[in-house]
């Protein structure tokens, strides 16, 4: 579990691709890699990772098809920044919203509308079926962010970046026609999914 309140920033400084498999290092900041041992779940970009190995600062990760063919890491490469944060510990604050590092899809960035202090993104998920679990004002985890929905159309989605959320993050450096890793709120999707259980079946 994670709270989508994004620790630290990391660069892909290798990445291998083989046939439905990827071998991928990341550097983390020094600071970031006191606590952390082999076997370890980090959220990289919102998807739930275990640690393979560490080498001083950098962290080694393999990633299987499955996660390949849901995430968007299929398309990442060197060079590349990733939100990072910790699993959740029992004692700690959650400053955001329960994040399980499932991915339930892939969203494009179709508009973007820059202001003084903050951005407005909209999303179009790849799956209109997303559409159903994402409400105004609820939550929605987006490259790992806890992020708050402001508006809903049919197919698409908005939320606004904070100054500190465009300073800690890497979502002020994307760019429109370019993909995220989305993760709904896990109690909305419950909740929908009970009520047509109830009164669609």
């Amino acid at each position: 579990m994670f709270t989508g309140i994004i620790q630290c920033i990391a660069i892909i400084k290798l990445i291998i691709k083989e046939k439905n498999f990827i071998h991928m290092i990341i550097k983390i900041p020094n600071y970031f890699i006191s606590d952390l041992k082999k076997g370890d779940s980090i959220s990289n970009n919102g998807c739930c990772l275990t640690i393979k190995k560490i080498n001083k600062n950098l962290l080694f990760f393999d990633i299987i098809k499955n996660t390949l063919d849901i995430t968007t890491f299929k398309k990442l490469e060197k060079g590349n920044y990733l939100n990072i944060e910790k699993s959740l510990r029992l004692i700690d604050f959650i400053g955001g919203h329960l994040v399980s590092g499932h991915i339930t899809g892939i969203a494009k960035i179709i508009k973007i509308k820059n202001y003084i202090n903050s951005k407005t993104i909209w999303f179009k998920p790849f799956q209109k079926s997303q559409m159903k679990y994402i409400m105004k004002k609820g939550f929605i985890c987006i490259d790992g962010i806890s992020l708050t929905i402001d508006k809903v159309y049919i197919d698409q989605f908005s939320i606004n970046l904070i100054p500190e959320t465009m300073i800690l993050t890497s979502l002020v450096i994307k760019k429109i026609n370019q993909n995220v890793n989305i993760e709904v709120d896990l109690y909305t999707k419950i909740a929908v999914n009970t009520i047509e259980k109830l009164f669609y079946q």
